[in-house]
């Protein structure tokens, strides 16, 4: 009797922890689908309508003369990620920046400006032609730039305590794809000559108040110079190699070819014997390529309406002479109107189209 009483409880007990565990698999699946869903609801914005962009404040662009970093700054740490010198700083307000030394912090100040200018999201820039850092180090990198505790040519990039750092995004795997905006933005990396178009440079930057995820190109000093893969000439932050580059190079079944080219050459095939690296490349090329003739038309009709004066408020934000920004503001003007020749061509096939 006994026996049969622990056999039944035995099996009750049994189906009770059965029915316990389908419980809780059943609640943390659904918990993990609300989360899901909530993540999917959260507005995903990679571009907003800047408004009228002849009034857009290109010397501070997507900061602000109250956010600018404010001295005295004490070293934090040196970061030895990427290719660049970096370190982190705290200043006096308790803000903390990441420091950029090199070629890099004048064209990324610029870049990200310009990129602002036109509606997408972009971090906020400062440079600093010298800066004082208590307690720096000797760093791994970039010691050419610091001389004792004081820095030369520092871009500063703020680390907000209200804006999450997300997931890498993809160039050709992401929501926006096929959209004029997507295209927009890639016409405006090969505006800029940006020979970085990789993944790791693309971050979704999630703002907590808001709720918001920005889609965000993070990283654009590989700009402003000559685009290049490896074994071409390939440069940053240099007028002349920008000013003699070309940009547009043909129009083909409504599609645009830019004279981008990150794929190796020369020398560079050498890295063939690693078909990953140039697999790599040319995909970064042909994402940059093929791009709808009306959407970079749209994309060269906002980079139109700002004044030359604007552009060169860019350029004094990071530290330029009057001369080199007088050749990158003629070069940038170059390019604006091959973009409005694709405009213009247009509008004369949609007037031959209702004829």
């Amino acid at each position: 009797m006994q026996s049969k009483m622990r056999s039944r409880w035995l099996v009750l007990l049994t189906c009770l922890l059965i029915i316990s565990a389908l419980s809780f698999e059943a609640f943390s699946s659904a918990k993990a689908t609300k989360k899901k869903k909530q993540h999917a609801d959260k507005a995903a914005v990679l571009w907003r309508d800047p408004g009228n962009i002849r009034k857009r404040d290109l010397y501070y662009g997507p900061g602000s003369k109250d956010l600018a970093p404010a001295p005295p700054f004490h070293f934090i740490k040196e970061v030895k990620d990427g290719s660049n010198p970096k370190f982190e700083v705290e200043d006096a307000r308790g803000a903390r920046w990441r420091v950029k030394l090199g070629p890099e912090a004048q064209a990324e100040t610029v870049s990200s400006r310009l990129i602002w200018a036109v509606g997408y999201n972009a971090e906020e820039s400062y440079y600093l032609d010298r800066a004082r850092i208590d307690g720096l180090t000797k760093l791994s990198r970039g010691q050419k730039y610091v001389q004792g505790d004081l820095v030369r040519g520092a871009r500063f990039e703020p680390r907000r305590k209200d804006i999450e750092r997300g997931k890498q995004w993809d160039w050709n795997k992401n929501q926006f794809k096929g959209t004029r905006e997507l295209n927009g933005l890639k016409t405006m990396m090969v505006f800029l000559n940006n020979w970085d178009t990789f993944k790791k440079n693309n971050r979704v930057l999630h703002v907590k108040d808001s709720g918001e995820d920005r889609y965000t190109v993070t990283d654009v000093g590989a700009t402003l110079g000559a685009v290049g893969g490896f074994g071409a000439h390939r440069s940053k932050n240099n007028a002349n190699d920008f000013s003699r580059d070309r940009f547009v190079s043909k129009v083909k079944d409504g599609k645009v070819k830019y004279d981008y080219n990150l794929k190796p050459q020369g020398f560079g095939l050498i890295s063939l014997i690693y078909p990953p690296y140039y697999f790599r490349q040319r995909k970064a090329t042909n994402a940059m390529n093929k791009v709808p003739a009306e959407h970079a038309a749209w994309i060269g009709s906002q980079l139109a309406q700002l004044s030359d004066d604007q552009l060169r408020d860019t350029f004094r934000a990071a530290g330029y002479d009057r001369a080199t920004t007088e050749t990158y503001v003629r070069a940038m003007r170059g390019r604006i109107n091959e973009l409005n020749r694709l405009r213009d061509a247009q509008v004369a096939v949609r007037a031959r189209r209702t004829r």
